[in-house]
């Protein structure tokens, strides 16, 4: 059969006697297929033999193609390969080198005086080594509900030995424990306390560069350390409560071109106490005056080893900012104390809350904010004291879900408005 096709194709000759010469052909090669198909049909050797003759007759006329065809596919898979294997190994460094996680956190809030209202909050972590000794670390808020995305922290560090390192970029201000451990999914309640909020201006991040170390004096007994130069903070105070949360420095040029000194140095004790001691100082306004002088205390105890005690923790923090020059305000002072109690009833280890987790957890939380803006106008001060209790769920550590009501009594955020709120956090 393969015979008979190879001769249909075979080009008609140049005839003046075009007509007949195509029939005569026509005629001929129909018969000479005809003979070709019965003789494949009735001796399949004889077939098998045409066959192997037509192409070993075509053989050579293709061969060179061929070759040439099978040299370019095989220089292409090559290359392909080399591509897949180079692509495999920047993968593999990247995997090993870089880490993308981040959290975020959905929240329901209603208050007497307000609107019922849902934010929410998404943030990228995105960390690495670019060698043994030189890691970096970037948290972007994707700016949610804001609507404007910016760089919470974006930083490189040279370790050079345990007691001393470098870091550089946009650092997260040491100053109180709060503002270094905000991830909404590690909190237990989901409002920050009012010292976070109005007095130091969390989250607070700032360009600068900072000396950081850790010193463990006994296997059970360790401080650490971080000393910063920031642009710092300016003198665009609060309109409405003369809160330092707007005063944060704008990732950009230093609006004085005084630079601030900021640090946080803590003791921990038995993996049981941490005790911190934070300190600020820097001008604000472009005429270098109105200096801002700050300290803050912060603690955490966390029983160990003692049934039913080591259930509990306790939190707290004090800060105190002076500003030298500024009659709105002149003082901020704030501070909360925070209890909780980590507890899980065995009768859930088999419903639905409980039965697909290895430690799932309730905490009950209880706090105490106070916080207090005064001024040397005639305003007079601004106080706010509120009460917290909240209860939380955890099926896994970096998955909660907290409620929690709040009363408040006072001028700065709030007002005497008292409230509930909710709110979903993850980590991923």
């Amino acid at each position: 059969m393969h015979f008979a096709l190879e001769i249909f194709r075979y080009p008609f000759p140049v005839s003046t006697a075009f007509p007949l010469t195509l029939i005569t052909h026509v005629g001929l090669r129909f018969l000479i297929s005809v003979l070709v198909i019965l003789c494949t049909l009735l001796s399949p050797t004889r077939g098998l033999t045409a066959d192997r003759s037509q192409m070993q007759m075509i053989g050579p006329q293709v061969s060179p193609t061929e070759s040439l065809q099978a040299e370019e596919i095989q220089a292409l898979k090559d290359r392909v390969e080399v591509l897949e294997t180079q692509q495999n190994s920047i993968l593999d460094d990247l995997s090993q080198r870089v880490i993308l996680g981040g959290y975020g956190s959905v929240e329901f809030e209603s208050f007497g005086g307000a609107k019922t209202s849902f934010e929410g909050k998404l943030e990228v972590l995105i960390a690495g080594q670019i060698h043994d000794r030189i890691r970096f670390y970037n948290e972007i808020d994707l700016g949610i509900p804001a609507g404007e995305a910016h760089a919470e922290q974006a930083y490189v560090d040279l370790l050079l030995a345990k007691w001393i390192n470098l870091r550089g970029g946009v650092v997260l201000v040491p100053f109180g424990k709060w503002n270094l451990d905000h991830f909404d999914p590690r909190r237990d309640l989901t409002d920050r306390p009012l010292v976070a909020r109005q007095i130091v201006p969390t989250t607070w991040g700032d360009l600068g560069a900072s000396i950081f170390g850790l010193i463990p004096w006994t296997p059970s007994l360790i401080s650490t350390y971080e000393v910063a130069v920031i642009n710092g903070l300016t003198d665009q105070f609060s309109p409405t409560t003369g809160g330092l949360q707007d005063a944060k420095s704008p990732l950009g040029r230093d609006n004085n071109g005084q630079k601030a000194v900021v640090g946080r140095a803590t003791v921990k004790f038995a993996d049981q106490y941490e005790i911190g001691l934070s300190g600020y100082r820097g001008a604000s306004s472009p005429n270098n005056g109105k200096t801002i002088t700050g300290v803050d205390v912060d603690l955490e105890f966390k029983p160990r080893g003692i049934p039913f005690w080591e259930d509990f923790e306790l939190k707290g923090e004090l800060a105190n900012f002076e500003i030298n020059g500024s009659s709105t305000p002149s003082r901020l002072f704030g501070h909360y104390i925070q209890v909780n109690y980590h507890f899980w009833p065995s009768l859930l280890n088999h419903t639905f809350l409980g039965a697909p987790y290895t430690h799932p957890t309730f905490t009950l939380v209880g706090r105490y904010d106070h916080a207090r803006i005064s001024t040397r106008a005639g305003t007079g001060n601004l106080t706010e004291d509120r009460f917290t209790i909240g209860l939380n769920y955890r099926p896994i550590e970096n998955y909660v879900i907290k409620t929690e009501y709040q009363f408040n009594e006072g001028g700065i955020e709030r007002k005497s408005w008292n409230g509930f709120i909710a709110s979903i956090a993850w980590l991923f």
